[in-house]
């Protein structure tokens, strides 16, 4: 019989959905509970998928079969909702970002290394099958040579609700929000260096909220590269989200929404078998049903009732909520923030 595992989501909003919706294709996972202060909201949500609503977080942790908790709520109560489900011995995937903060994000890695339990962060992008064979690509060294760039450009014409433009709840603004995904990407595709300093420059043109709509940051790593993250609530066309990492002797890019494929370039060759392998390819890539998110729920549930270790760790948080942190203090301060590489 298969072993199930009994899940919590915390947030009946949009991303709780998705989660409930991934989590319950998987006949492995049983949703139990859907946590929101909103009882209309949550008993929504839950009777979409067999679930219990309730308003209070501690009804579902008395659930004894509930081990894995999804918070997706705004992001300023992301810390205290995962530290109280680490502290009951839960495992926990909190919704992009982790926390606000360096030192928070550091006390819910170690609490969940004392308890034995999984702290997973929601990153879909990196788990993205295009970025994957992206990812891929680009570290074929004889194919680039020596990597020194990666840029990525997150754009949207910004979020739907409400709390995203209120730093209160929201913590920040498109920094925060596309941030997380820009600076996680950069660093995953030169395979997870530590940053060495951080420059950004930020701005708020909507007169909505007290929050930046628009932001580019640059990032040294310890290895030499620099990453560039361009992110923005101000782009009209809908959202846009693009990859490009360049070598000494050639390159990758990929368009997350645009296209069928990859393209990379290289003066030499890759050593994948497709023809031609030189100049402008276009490889293949596993179909996109969605943004990863079915791929990053599937390594938590693998996590829990497997042991398998997750790919991207709660050291990966740590450094992506650093980056993040310089980039504001650099952006309000008009100069460079080292970091602790």
């Amino acid at each position: 019989m298969v072993e199930r595992l009994g899940v919590a989501v915390v947030g009946g909003g949009f991303m709780g959905g998705v989660h409930a919706e991934v989590l319950t294709a998987d006949p492995r996972v049983d949703l139990r509970w859907v946590v929101d202060r909103d009882e209309r909201v949550g008993t929504e949500l839950a009777t979409r998928f067999g679930a219990r609503a309730t308003a209070t977080l501690d009804e579902a942790l008395a659930d004894d079969a509930v081990r894995l908790v999804v918070v997706a709520t705004p992001a300023a109560t992301h810390e205290p909702i995962a530290a109280r489900v680490i502290a009951a011995g839960r495992h926990v995937l909190v919704e992009k970002p982790l926390v606000l903060s360096t030192g928070h994000a550091r006390q819910l890695a170690a609490a969940a290394r004392e308890r034995g339990v999984t702290l997973a962060h929601g990153g879909n992008f990196v788990y993205a099958p295009k970025f994957v064979r992206a990812r891929e690509l680009a570290a074929d060294r004889d194919a680039l040579g020596t990597v020194h760039s990666v840029r990525v450009a997150f754009r949207t014409s910004g979020p739907d609700t409400d709390w995203f433009r209120s730093k209160a709840t929201a913590g920040g603004g498109a920094l925060t929000d596309l941030g997380w995904h820009a600076v996680e990407l950069c660093r995953w595709m030169l395979g997870k260096p530590a940053i060495r300093s951080v420059a950004a420059c930020t701005r708020q043109l909507s007169a909505a909220g007290d929050v930046e709509d628009q932001g580019v940051v640059l990032i040294e790593f310890a290895d030499g590269a620099i990453g560039q993250c361009d992110v923005s609530w101000v782009c009209p066309g809908g959202e846009q989200l693009t990859v490009e990492v360049i070598g000494t002797e050639g390159l990758v890019t990929a368009d997350l929404w645009q296209g069928m494929g990859v393209e990379v370039y290289t003066n030499t060759k890759f050593g994948a078998v497709w023809e031609p392998n030189q100049g402008w390819l276009r490889p293949e890539w596993e179909w996109i049903r969605n943004s990863g998110y079915v791929h990053q729920d599937r390594q938590v549930v693998d996590a829990v009732l497997e042991g398998r270790p997750m790919e991207h760790t709660p050291d990966d948080a740590v450094a992506i909520v650093e980056a993040l942190e310089a980039a504001y203090r650099s952006a309000a301060d008009g100069r460079k923030v080292e970091t602790n590489a």
